[in-house]
């Protein structure tokens, strides 16, 4: 899985990108077809008080994208926020997939 940057208004330190780096690898254990996130990172001060740091991700995945995103005071909180977002939308996304599988495989026994 590749990792795009995009950051605007404040410089992303190492600590913070080794933070955001572990927190959307956590997601790939949900699903291996993730193959690019792309994180869009913003700093507004004249916003409000409590919408100051902005976070965006996209995971690409084959035939299908999955978005959040978040606004918080702290860029941490921004960050938890979209992983558990995320983490939702992985889980509801591979239910399906396997759900799908099943009734395929339910169709082909039928035939036989």
């Amino acid at each position: 899985m590749t990792i795009k940057y995009f950051v605007q208004n404040f410089t992303l330190s190492d600590k913070d990108k080794n933070f955001l780096e572990n927190k959307i690898k956590k997601l790939a254990h949900f699903s291996d077809e993730i193959q690019e996130a792309k994180i869009d990172l913003s700093y507004n001060p004249s916003h409000h008080k409590n919408q100051l740091f902005r976070v965006e991700v996209n995971l690409c995945m084959p035939n299908k994208m999955l978005r959040a995103v978040s606004r918080a005071s702290h860029f941490e909180a921004a960050i938890i926020d979209v992983e558990r977002a995320l983490q939702r939308q992985l889980k509801r996304y591979k239910g399906f997939r396997f759900i799908r599988r099943r009734f395929a495989q339910r169709f082909l026994n039928r035939k036989k």
